[in-house]
């Protein structure tokens, strides 16, 4: 019969630990280990599970009030369960709060029957697990146990616990039917016999047989099949539709089982529910998630409120929750918050409004608890906590629960703030998203900046040492970065930053890493800023370093850094040869600068020779040459044997030698002219007959001209009486008897007899150093012989000096100061120091300035040994000079304060002031200078009215004797030099005051003779003379006359020679010279300054008892080479203190003298035809440069308003200026591309602007595809690649520029352009077409917009125009990669159009960038625009529903029904992805609809 439930019984459904698709089974029987409590320490120990629903007391309770026992090892009666997957279960029902554990049954057990239930008398453990049963299950009779199976039920009544409140729930219930606890089960079948009654079953209906007989199943009875079925099924199958019936039979018993048996119900899915509990019960429920042996089915029932956000992820921590369940707390909590949202009532968009803020809170929280880890660094447990802070955070990113974008950039930005102490962990943390972070242009590009900065700052951190690994680390992780993402690193400025530390740390030896290097750098250069930043050839940097060294600064490091400037060493000794050979190159010291760097560079093997007889050979060495200097530099390699004469001699006659006598004139051409100028003393003897004879085949005797030398010679030997011949070289030369000047004699020779002249001066002095002092014989005396003793004195070493000079042969001039340097006489050593202190820079040049400093401090050191002080004649030039060489300041120091000890030393050592005994100083004018030097000796100190009186008094008799005589002149100008170091500071207040006064008188000598010596002597400096200048200038600006005599003589002072007057003696003139070269060197604004003021002045009167004007002045040799070197390196003072304000006046006789002044720097030849632009394009190269920018801006001095951007119309000067402009283009040349960004922007603008224009309108588009004229294209793309050469000279500009409607014209301008051509390579069908748009055009037109990158404003006009040129680039590109074509010109195009899509999007907003995603959607599958656009789909973005729609369609006879499918977005729901969600088992309650997929009952 069948067994119906009792009315109003219900029974909990119960589900499974282990298992979340299994039927609903009754709970097993409960044990004595679960009745009583265990007496196991262990067991007893063992928490028991807590329900968070219940109510009352904290003390859980049994569904009818008991307190539930628990005992015994739930793991190890749990794993008994899971062996045992097939025993059936008990019919006895089980309290709510009993677990459901089932009683392990051995198979050898027995059969169990009704008498084996247990009684009080054999209660023990044993029998109590195998057959106990619970007591409060009552029935009126049990059902029959089943053998093997199952025990009896029990029929004892519960035992209710004193003081226990039962409950009883009263709510109403609906009905229910229930399988009985009793039925048996079996897992194959499920309940066996039962039928809930419905009055519908055969066996309720009543029936004879059934009364008779009962009721049973009857089975079937089939014959038993002792055979084969083949000849049953084979004549079926033997059909021609057999096979078809077959197949339709099978396919309809699968039809028919995915029909019954696929789930249909709706989803009853939900989130676990949040309950509020106390502080107790909720560390309780997280120390059981914490536990991973309590099923998170039990823990799904509900989950404690309050436990959210931070103190969701510190609980974690603190309780070290397993990563999994952690990440399921924080889902069912956000699955709850995220529905609160929805549940509130308002409209979509709020929703995900809310849900967005909600996500991006609880992003903002992992970032913080991760941050506040790293901050703990160095504390306990540190390594544990951040590994699991880590790996929590992955997940949590891993399962799209964070907002991404906010967690990257947190990423990002955390590194590139990070300081060095923290550097590893973070790049730790950032590894384990390195993958992402890399597929995103905005987040790519700030981790590989990042990486870089904090690599060189770590690889030059003075501790290096300490930060070696992390330095390693760094190394290799750009490596790897570089290699695997080059994109990353095509940031030009960031690259431009950082190339220099990349090469040379991380490229200098793989060979593999190089190649990625200079992949990345050829890309990033493509991209950087054109103009005055861009990087100079190798000849331009060798100029400029060439240059450098040319204000003294020349150090043996330049030899080295010529070399390594570029491989093709030839080409480097040319732009050598012509730089130092050059008319635009002053000086001396360039001569022997490209002597040093060509034995420098012999010494690597490389053939200096060669190279000049090349050089010599070209057109190059007759344009701008300085013949001299270069037959000088020449000479200068012959004599020490690094030009062969021997080859040069090959050389010349195999060119076919000399025929002509022009080819041997001074002016001749230089590869005939150097046979007569090179030296021959160490030319082989078999050489010198071919040598005389190719030069008298010319008209060119060389008897003559040694004739001409032995004159020379002649004269020089009769000037040096006292030195000592030698009787071999000069045995000849008394005889010689030749009156004529030595400049005369001197200016006649060539440079080889220069030469010779210059080796037999230093001879004579190495003679002459080597012997003895020997006396005159009629002037014996009794002191013996000095060895060692120098017989030159100093009026023949300033002889020698000078000789030296005037053939201009200063390399024997340094050897000649090498002799004399150990000397024994004072005047001879101050001299040899002024000597190196006026050529300084040729010595510097030589290499011989140390040696011969070192060489005078040891003899000063030795005399000072030996005389118990020094003269203060040898310490005061010995003091100037170290004050010249930048090395020696702390000398120069230390000299200093020795001369002003000197200074104040007195012969008698006095210790009283010097006012004592002022009043002796009232004597005859004759016995003044003796009287003043006792009153200096007879103190060592001086107040400043002692000073005061005692510095009029001799400037009083200086101005009286400055008429008279020379001598008394000299003794008062040493008596101020006297008096100066006892108080130097009032002393030049006195003394400015004095000038000041001096430069007012009316009947007064000339500054030259009057302030001259005074400066010579160190009492007076050129800079006070210029103030004092000044303020009398200001004073008396209506005298015009005397401030025009008074600025011309200050020229003259600062300028001109200094011998005019006949006032000093040659040393006080050598010395003016000194002070004179020294502020030229150090004082160029006050020069140019100086000679301004005299130039406008001369305008208003001519001054009177001017020795010299300075229009005339200014030609002379010294002078011109003074603004030839003032031009050179300071361009832009000379354009703005000298020749702006003078050509401003127009016409006028100074803006003449200017002019001509500046046509004579650049073309060296005074001419009255007027110069044009053409003409100065012609002249311009490397070399000429800085003289054509000042002609440039001289000539566009009076065009500032055209400039300045107004509507004036353009001048015919600009007009030229731009027609010179494109003829230079045109012809080839590339000379005005230096001179254009030397010039004002407002002409680099203008210049700019017009090619801009007229390049834009050459291009075609689409419009005229129609009307392509092939036959014009290639003169149109000559003349659109020469415009673009203007605009790369002038894209400087583009960043100065300041209007703002401009600039975003010509964006629009360039915008149409690009789409034009887009549109006409997407459109057109000739592949004539596409291959010149892909060849020609588009590289033009991405390099033109490279130029232009600064056009595209920080504007939201401007944004939205960048945009659009980022989508035609994108389409470009797109196309380019459709037409596949595999050549290296189409693949540069894509890379060269994808690298300025990356460098223009680096400064795109992100709103407008996510437009740009928007249109481009449909094509952004493409990974290069994933990176671009930094935009990386999710996932789940792409799913849909398929909807089907029934739809009726009408036809003739009968109505049709179809099905319309539709598509709508799915959205996944992340955080409701719960793989245990509740603990209410359904067909249809997984987080995921089922039905979606057509899933079947299991």
């Amino acid at each position: 019969m069948t067994s119906r439930p009792t009315v109003g019984q219900r029974q909990p459904s119960q589900r499974s630990l282990s298992s979340t698709n299994v039927l609903q089974r009754p709970a097993p029987h409960r044990t004595l280990s679960q009745q009583f409590p265990s007496s196991s320490p262990t067991r007893r120990n063992n928490d028991g599970f807590v329900d968070l629903t219940l109510d009352g007391t904290d003390a859980p309770q049994g569904r009818y009030g008991t307190i539930p026992r628990m005992g015994g090892s739930r793991l190890r009666l749990e794993i008994s369960e899971a062996s045992h997957p097939d025993l059936v279960e008990s019919p006895n029902p089980a309290t709510g709060l009993t677990p459901n554990w089932r009683t392990p049954v051995t198979s050898g057990a027995r059969s169990q029957h009704h008498f084996d239930v247990p009684t009080p008398s054999n209660f023990s453990p044993r029998a109590l697990q195998e057959g106990g049963q619970n007591d409060s299950a009552i029935k009126p009779m049990p059902l029959p146990v089943r053998p093997k199976q199952h025990g009896p039920a029990s029929t004892k009544k519960p035992r209710p616990v004193a003081g226990a409140v039962v409950k009883k729930d009263v709510r109403p219930k609906p009905y229910t039917l229930e399988v009985p606890a009793a039925a048996p089960r079996y897992p194959p079948n499920g309940h066996i016999d039962f039928f809930p009654w419905t009055g519908n079953h055969p066996e309720d209906q009543f029936s004879e047989p059934i009364i008779r007989g009962g009721y049973y199943d009857k089975s079937q009875m089939t014959p038993s099949e002792s055979g084969t079925a083949r000849p049953n099924i084979f004549p079926a199958l033997k059909q021609k539709n057999g096979l078809q019936a077959l197949s339709s039979i099978f396919t309809t018993v699968l039809a028919q089982r995915r029909a019954h048996g696929q789930i249909t119900t709706s989803s009853t899915f939900k989130p676990p529910p949040r309950v509020t509990v106390t502080d107790t019960k909720r560390e309780m429920w997280l120390k059981d998630l914490a536990n991973p042996t309590i099923s998170l089915r039990r823990l799904s029932r509900s989950i404690p409120h309050g436990i959210r956000g931070k103190v969701l992820l510190d609980q974690s921590l603190s309780k070290n929750i397993p990563i999994e369940r952690a990440v399921w707390l924080a889902k069912c909590v956000g699955a709850n918050e995220l529905r609160s949202f929805r549940r509130k009532g308002v409209s979509g968009t709020f929703a995900m409004g809310g849900e967005a803020k909600w996500i991006r809170d609880f992003t903002v929280c992992v970032e913080q608890f991760l941050e506040n880890l790293v901050g703990t660094c160095g504390e306990e447990e540190f390594r544990t906590k951040i590994t699991y802070a880590i790996r929590l955070a992955a997940h949590f990113y891993a399962e799209h629960l964070l907002d991404r974008e906010h967690y990257m950039e947190w990423l990002v930005s955390s590194l590139e703030n990070s300081p060095q102490t923290k550097l590893p962990l973070w790049i730790l943390v950032t590894q384990v998203y390195w993958k992402d972070l890399l597929q995103y242009r905005k987040y790519g590009r700030r981790l590989s900046a990042a990486l870089l900065n904090h690599f060189a700052e770590t690889a030059n951190h003075p501790d290096q040492d300490i930060l070696t690994p992390i330095v390693e680390r760094l190394r290799e992780l750009l490596k790897t970065l570089m290699a695997s993402n080059p994109d990353s690193f095509v940031f030009p400025a960031t690259w431009t930053k950082y190339r220099e530390v990349i090469k040379s740390h991380l490229a200098p030896t793989d060979k593999s890493f190089q190649v990625v290097y200079e992949i990345i750098d050829r890309r990033s250069r493509r991209l950087s800023m054109p103009g005055p930043e861009k990087d100079n050839t190798p000849q331009q940097r060798l100029i400029q370093l060439l240059d450098s060294s040319l204000s003294g600064c020349f150090e043996n490091d330049i030899l080295k850094q010529c070399w390594k400037l570029d491989n093709d060493k030839a080409t480097l000794l040319r732009v050598v040869l012509d730089w130092s050979t050059s008319l635009y190159r002053p000086g001396y010291a360039k001569i022997y600068i490209a002597a040093r760097i060509c034995r420098f560079w012999s010494r690597s093997d490389f053939d200096i020779t060669a190279a000049i007889l090349d050089f010599v050979a070209s057109d190059a060495c007759e344009q701008g040459r300085n013949k001299s200097s270069f037959y000088h530099l020449l000479c200068e390699l012959a004599r020490s044997e690094h030009f062969s004469v021997a080859m040069y001699l090959q050389w010349l006659v195999a060119r076919g030698g000399i025929h002509d006598a022009m080819d041997v004139l001074p002016d001749g051409p230089c590869a005939t002219r150097l046979l007569a100028e090179l030296p021959t003393h160490n030319l082989l003897e078999a050489l010198i007959p071919l040598h005389s004879t190719l030069l008298s085949r010319a008209g060119f005797f060389v008897d003559e001209e040694e004739e001409r030398m032995r004159n020379c010679m002649a004269v020089i030997n009769r000037s040096l009486p006292t030195m000592q011949a030698n009787a071999v070289t000069e045995m000849d030369l008394d005889v010689v008897n030749v009156d004529d000047d030595i400049n005369i004699l001197i200016a006649s020779l060539n440079r080889s007899s220069k030469s010779e002249i210059g080796l037999w001066l230093r001879h004579k002095v190495r003679v002459q150093m080597q012997q003895p002092n020997i006396p005159p014989r009629d002037n014996w005396d009794a002191s013996p012989v000095k060895s060692n003793t120098s017989d030159i004195t100093v009026t023949t070493f300033n002889q020698l000096r000078y000789y030296l000079e005037l053939i201009e042969d200063y390399s024997m001039l340094a050897d000649t100061l090498k002799l004399t340097a150990s000397s024994n006489d004072i005047e001879v050593l101050a001299s040899c120091a002024d000597t190196i202190n006026l050529h300084i820079k040729p010595l510097i040049a030589i290499g011989a300035l140390s040696s011969l400093f070192d060489k005078l401090v040891t003899r000063m050191r030795v005399l000072a040994r030996e005389q118990d002080g020094l003269p203060r004649a040898f310490l005061v030039s010995l003091s100037d000079l170290a004050t010249r060489i930048p090395s020696q300041k702390v000398l120069a120091q230390q000299l200093s304060q020795e001369l002003a000890l000197s200074d104040r030393k007195t012969a008698v050592d006095a210790c009283s002031p010097v006012s004592d005994h002022v009043a002796t100083t009232q004597t005859s004018e004759l016995d003044f200078v003796d009287e003043f030097e006792k009153i200096l000796a007879s103190g060592n100190s001086m107040d400043q009215a002692t000073l005061d009186r005692l510095f009029h008094r001799v400037s009083e008799q200086l101005e009286l004797s400055s008429a008279k005589s020379r001598q008394q002149q000299k003794e008062y100008a040493m008596l101020l030099a006297r008096l100066r170091p006892f108080n130097c500071q009032y002393f030049d207040v006195l003394m400015s005051a004095w000038v000041a006064r001096l430069l007012k008188l009316e009947e007064r000598p000339s500054m030259m003779a009057v302030l001259g010596p005074l400066v010579a002597l160190g009492c007076l400096s050129f800079s006070s003379i210029a103030a004092s200048t000044k303020t009398v200038l200001e004073m008396e600006s209506s005298m015009a006359s005397s401030n025009s005599r008074t600025c011309q003589e200050l020229v003259q002072l600062l300028l001109g020679p200094s011998d005019t007057t006949g006032a000093m003696d040659p040393e006080d003139i050598y010395r003016l010279r000194i002070k004179q070269k020294h502020t030229q060197m150090d004082c160029p604004e006050a020069v140019l300054t100086s000679l301004r003021q005299d130039l406008e002045l001369s305008e208003l009167a001519k001054p009177k008892g001017a020795a010299l004007d300075t229009s005339v002045l200014i030609f002379g040799h010294d002078t011109f080479e003074v603004m030839q070197e003032y031009a050179l390196l300071y361009p832009d003072m000379v354009v703005k203190a000298l020749v702006l304000p003078l050509l401003k006046n127009g016409d006028s006789r100074a803006a003449r003298v200017i002019t001509t002044l500046i046509d004579k720097l650049l073309f060296r030849s005074q001419s009255n035809n007027e110069i044009t632009t053409e003409a100065i394009l012609d002249i311009a190269n490397d070399l000429t440069l800085p003289f054509c920018q000042i002609k440039l801006e001289s000539m566009f001095s009076g065009e500032d308003s055209v400039m300045a951007g107004t509507e004036d119309p353009r001048s015919g000067r600009l007009q030229a200026f731009d027609s010179a402009i494109e003829a230079a283009v045109n012809s080839g040349k590339t000379a005005w591309a230096s001179i254009v960004p030397l010039l004002e922007v407002s002409i680099a603008q203008h210049l700019r602007r017009r090619s801009e224009l007229q390049f834009l309108a050459l291009f075609p588009s689409h419009k005229t595809a129609s009307t392509f004229d092939f036959a014009n294209m290639q003169s149109r793309l000559s003349h659109a690649a020469n415009l673009l050469r203007i605009i790369d000279s002038t894209a400087y500009s583009v960043t100065t520029s300041q209007t703002t409607t401009g600039n975003t014209n010509i964006a629009q301008e360039i915008l149409t352009t690009l789409n034009g051509v887009r549109l006409l390579l997407s459109g057109t069908q000739m592949m004539l077409i596409k291959e010149t748009l892909i060849s020609k055009w588009i590289p033009l037109l991405l390099t033109f917009i490279t130029l232009h990158i600064s056009e595209f404003e920080a504007t939201k006009l401007g944004h939205e125009i960048r945009a659009k040129a980022i989508l035609a680039l994108s389409a470009i590109l797109l196309d380019l990669q459709s037409l596949d074509l595999n050549t290296e010109a189409a693949n540069d195009l894509v890379e060269q159009a994808y690298d300025l899509a990356l460098h223009l999007v680096d400064d795109l907003p992100d709103e407008v960038r996510q437009q740009c995603i928007r249109s481009l959607h449909d094509t952004i599958s493409s990974p290069q625009m994933h990176y671009l656009l930094s935009f990386q789909a999710n996932p789940s973005e792409g799913l849909v529903l398929c909807h089907k729609e029934g739809t009726l369609s009408s036809g003739g006879e009968a109505s049709k029904i179809g099905e319309k499918e539709k598509l709508t977005p799915f959205v996944l729901r992340r955080w409701e992805m719960l793989g245990e969600p509740t603990p209410n088992i359904g067909e249809n309650d997984t987080s995921l609809n089922l039905t979606l997929f057509g899933a079947r009952r299991g």
